[in-house]
């Protein structure tokens, strides 16, 4: 037997006692059943996560969904009675139904979305309960629902690197903006653009498409991208290395417009820089530097540039042409 199937039995009997338990009478062969059952620490583990559950599902008891779904439960659990089963004996009607109330609520407590976010300037990685890896960039949110069939991740704002765990049976789909990113077992970039989304792929492969319109459909291969939110969308080559580089806390430049590479730096900061003068937007600039690094970045673009740094009132750099 897999560690995972022992896991899942352990969580139905945990379900089951704790039904038990919580019905209007407990017998003592009940209480003398349950304490020989928990002294396996992973049962005693499994029945407070039970709890824990339990407890979080009384509090979201008046969400619509939450309460459909245990009228369900109940209705379902007056109509039949549950048979035994090699650990316990009949719940009766009363039980039967608690124990459906207790399963529904547990199934939807942990298929509920769970979000993940980052501060201005911060980076974070999330290890998913597959396997799968979210690495967040600045200022960034994502929401996570797994299934049975489904594994779906919203990335509401910001950017992230998604390693995929391979798994044919629960398609891994990232939803940003009007944009789908199917993939198995791969790893690809997201960024939010507008409504839709930027989708680098760095290997394996994946599927993109925009929700509303059949035909916005492409299909990446490694070292691709496509901007779903351009006027119009096309595959196209990328420089994965520096497009990737922020994953490993540099921000790479190699001919960009000043304008383009400060708003990139900005990201980082709660303290932006400004351009004032629009005769230097377009000045090229080349380079890797530490994201977050404001001070760095200004220093070598004056050292490298005409350019010439000064404070504003309010205490942010203000960047423009050198005398």
């Amino acid at each position: 037997m897999t560690i995972e199937a022992e896991a899942d039995i352990r969580r139905k009997e945990a379900v089951e006692w704790f039904a038990r338990l919580n019905q209007r009478k407990v017998t003592t062969a009940d209480v003398r059943g349950f304490s020989v059952w928990r002294r396996h620490p992973d049962n005693a583990r499994a029945f407070q996560k039970v709890e824990a559950m339990w407890d979080a599902a009384g509090a979201l008891a008046g969400n619509p969904e939450m309460a459909a779904l245990t009228t369900e439960a109940v209705r379902a659990a007056q109509g039949r009675r549950r048979r035994p089963s090699g650990l316990l004996v009949p719940l009766g009607v009363a039980g039967a139904a608690a124990l459906a109330i207790c399963v529904v609520s547990i199934a939807w407590l942990q298929q509920r979305p769970v979000s993940y976010a980052t501060a201005i300037g911060e980076q974070r990685t999330v290890q998913l309960d597959d396997g799968s890896r979210i690495v967040l960039d600045t200022n960034s949110v994502v929401s996570v629902r797994y299934t049975r069939d489904n594994r779906s991740v919203t990335l509401t704002s910001g950017q992230a690197m998604f390693d995929v765990e391979d798994d044919p049976s629960r398609p891994f789909v990232v939803a940003a903006g009007d944009t789908r990113v199917t993939a198995l077992g791969t790893r690809f970039d997201v960024r939010r653009s507008g409504e839709g989304a930027r989708v680098i792929l760095v290997e394996g492969r994946v599927a993109v498409r925009q929700e509303e319109a059949r035909s916005a459909q492409w299909s990446l291969k490694p070292g691709q991208q496509v901007t779903t939110s351009a006027d119009r969308p096309r595959v196209i080559a990328a420089n994965v290395p520096a497009a990737t580089s922020w994953t490993v806390g540099r921000l790479t430049f190699e001919n960009t417009p000043i304008s383009v590479a400060v708003a990139e730096v900005n990201r980082y900061s709660r303290e932006p820089i400004e351009l004032r003068d629009p005769r230097i937007s377009e000045i090229r600039v080349s380079g890797v530097f530490n994201a977050g690094d404001i001070d760095g970045f200004v220093a070598a673009l004056t050292d490298l540039y005409p350019l010439r740094a000064t404070r504003s009132a309010e205490g942010r750099i203000v960047l423009a042409g050198g005398a």
